[in-house]
């Protein structure tokens, strides 16, 4: 069934409003017709239109000034037509400003198929000739695309990409024919790309963005981007290919502090345990004690041919943080030594291992995260660059800025 909602006038001589009204049902074709109308057009305005249409209901407004109310009204009628299988239409035409504005906002709100209202030049009374007259409609759908598209792109800065996705999905579902769909098209790709970035996914992400065409490139330079969204694509080709880099090293902590952003302490704390561990295979790589496979260290074994006899026994199984931190301060290993004489690492340390992500059942609290990240800022920006010769000449606080995630300022 297809409902027309129309608010009702009284124009110069009532006829000129009636016309007009007629000429909207005839182009629309309604099924039926609510109209909208204050005591003054039911009984000037509306004979007029019933002399040609007939098949329609009135709808009284009280007070045609108080939008309020005029709303209020609407969203019950309207609500009540607006149904899956009907199609629902408004006319604002005619009617007092309070009595457009009103129904125009309960239209977009009840997501109503089409708006439409006609124009034509106007007299110097401000009123559409006759003859003249025009129809312009447009879809709430579209206002509520564009919605969702803005919700999206809040999400997508906040890192939240899969609601961020969802959002996008769901704009595109309801009003793909306008510019919003391209971008959030896009944007779903750049939510998966970034997604799996956070997961550590570092291939996959890479893939995705290499795989973005010619005209997505020219679209990420329009919402002010592609110049980060290229610079990513190098970052994860040597995320994804090298097992011990710096730049690994500084996605590590990048990982942690989005945790922290986000307020999440304990998983922020578990990824900077796994980065102090890292610093420590990377040590241990860097003097080439692991056994090999595959062209890639097998840090699970060491090469117990390396090591001074004297240490052979104690280090063949898998090393975590701790035996890795002995075996360093052993072999007299001036990194590791500071690692494991850090007073204020062993406090956090002990936190951690307190903590519901670890061994025991205690929330980490937000200064221990604090702390604990600055501690492995320390590490990597002092420690690393003071005894790693590939640290020399590497920018350790541009590449770390390099590796913030974009946020969409244009949209």
């Amino acid at each position: 069934m297809r409902y027309m909602f129309v608010t009702v006038g009284t124009g110069r001589d009532r006829k000129d409003i009636a016309r007009a009204i007629l000429k909207s049902i005839r182009n629309h074709n309604p099924d039926r017709v609510i109209f909208f109308s204050t005591e003054k057009s039911k009984n000037e305005t509306i004979p007029f239109i019933e002399e040609e249409y007939k098949d329609f209901e009135i709808v009284i407004f009280e007070d045609e000034n108080d939008i309020e109310l005029i709303k209020q009204k609407c969203d019950e009628v309207i609500g009540r037509y607006k149904q899956v299988e009907n199609y629902t239409i408004v006319d604002y035409t005619s009617g007092t400003k309070a009595m457009s504005a009103g129904i125009i906002l309960s239209a977009i709100e009840n997501n109503v198929d089409l708006i439409s209202y006609i124009t034509g030049k106007r007299d110097e009374t401000g009123r559409v000739i006759s003859g003249t007259e025009r129809f312009v409609s447009f879809y709430p759908s579209q206002v509520h695309s564009k919605r969702l598209y803005m919700e999206g792109v809040r999400y997508f800065n906040l890192r939240m990409f899969e609601a961020a996705k969802s959002l996008f999905e769901n704009a595109i579902q309801m009003y793909e024919g306008n510019d919003v769909g391209e971008k959030a098209k896009l944007l779903i790709r750049l939510c998966d790309a970034y997604l799996n970035w956070d997961l550590f996914n570092h291939k996959e992400a890479l893939e995705i963005l290499k795989g973005l065409s010619r005209e997505e490139l020219s679209l990420l330079s329009n919402l002010g981007i592609k110049s980060r969204v290229e610079r990513h694509k190098e970052l994860l080709y040597k995320l994804a290919n090298e097992q011990f880099s710096l730049e690994k090293m500084l996605d590590l902590l990048k990982n942690a502090e989005r945790r922290f952003l986000d307020g999440r302490y304990d998983d922020c704390v578990a990824r900077l345990y796994r980065l102090i561990e890292y610093i420590l295979q990377f040590r241990i790589a860097e003097m080439d004690l692991y056994k090999k496979k595959n062209n890639s260290y097998d840090v699970s074994e060491i090469n117990l041919e390396k090591l001074p006899e004297d240490l052979r026994y104690k280090y063949g199984r898998p090393l975590g943080l701790e035996a890795s931190t002995k075996l360093l301060v052993e072999l007299k290993d001036k990194l590791g030594s500071e690692i494991h004489s850090s007073e204020e690492l062993k406090k956090i340390l002990s936190a951690r291992n307190y903590s519901i992500l670890a061994h025991g059942f205690d929330p980490i609290e937000r200064k221990t995260a604090e702390k604990f990240l600055n501690l492995a800022k320390d590490f990597i920006f002092n420690l690393v660059k003071k005894y790693n010769k590939k640290a020399v000449n590497f920018d350790f606080d541009n590449i770390y800025s390099q590796l913030d995630f974009p946020r969409l300022n244009r949209i």
